[in-house]
């Protein structure tokens, strides 16, 4: 029978005591490491259109698509030379005396009634980038993919 002398008994025990140390359990929580990745992701827009101002005699209307319906939202151009357009919400088409007139809601909730003229032209034909609508709005839209930067556990 062997006998155990006082090195082996401390190589062994600190193996031991190493072996412990060393396992999973005795190591915590493992380190995350963040990552920077590009994801896309689907969202859904208002449509937007650029509309500018004509004067036929007396009467002031607005330009614009003949496909226009409620929930788009139009920029209306500026009546000043340097001023930004103005976002309108269009919320109800009306005939009014035999003209077509528009009830939009302003940015700062004010409701305002726009003659209009029906027309199609390459101001008001192309698409700009509306406003993000929510999950639960059921106004017209159009879905666009933006490409972002997040960060991601690996």
């Amino acid at each position: 029978m062997r006998t155990l002398h006082r090195r082996e008994a401390l190589k062994s025990g600190s193996l031991l005591l190493a072996a412990l140390l060393a396992s999973d359990a005795w190591a915590g929580p493992r380190k995350r490491r963040r990552v920077r990745r590009r994801v896309k992701r689907r969202i859904r827009r208002r449509i937007r259109r650029r509309v500018l101002w004509r004067t036929v005699g007396p009467r002031r209307a607005l330009v614009v698509p003949i496909a226009l319906a409620v929930g788009w939202e139009l920029a209306v151009a500026a009546e000043k030379a340097n001023a930004p357009d103005v976002i309108v919400v269009v919320k109800e088409v009306k005939v009014v005396e035999k003209r077509e007139v528009l009830v939009t809601v302003t940015p700062d909730g004010k409701v305002r009634e726009i003659d209009v003229d029906r027309e199609d032209n390459a101001d008001n034909g192309k698409d700009l980038p509306g406003t993000e609508l929510a999950a639960a709005d059921v106004a017209p839209s159009v879905d666009a993919e933006i490409e972002e930067e997040v960060e991601v556990d690996e």
